[in-house]
């Protein structure tokens, strides 16, 4: 059986519609298991937000994963570090 990591992900998007669903399907794509999510408003206008993850992954190349993420169209930034 493989061993599941743990990592702590931060997300910085631009309001759009289905930017949590095109995040989630991306992820899914890379069997990234998703196992608790927050949004966090970053002004007062609500046009930008924080995604925070904590995801559990079989896959070593979380790097790769993460910028496969932040291709999308309303990621401008993605960060991760392992716990």
């Amino acid at each position: 059986m493989t061993k599941m990591i743990s990592y702590k992900v931060t997300l910085r998007v631009r309001d759009d519609i289905g930017v949590i669903a095109r995040i989630t399907t991306r992820l899914r794509k890379f069997r990234v298991s998703i196992r608790s999510i927050d949004v966090e408003p970053l002004d007062k206008a609500e046009r930008f937000f924080d995604i925070h993850l904590t995801v559990k992954t079989d896959k070593k190349n979380i790097a790769i994963i993460m910028k496969k993420v932040e291709c999308l169209i309303p990621v401008l930034e993605a960060k991760f570090w392992k716990i």
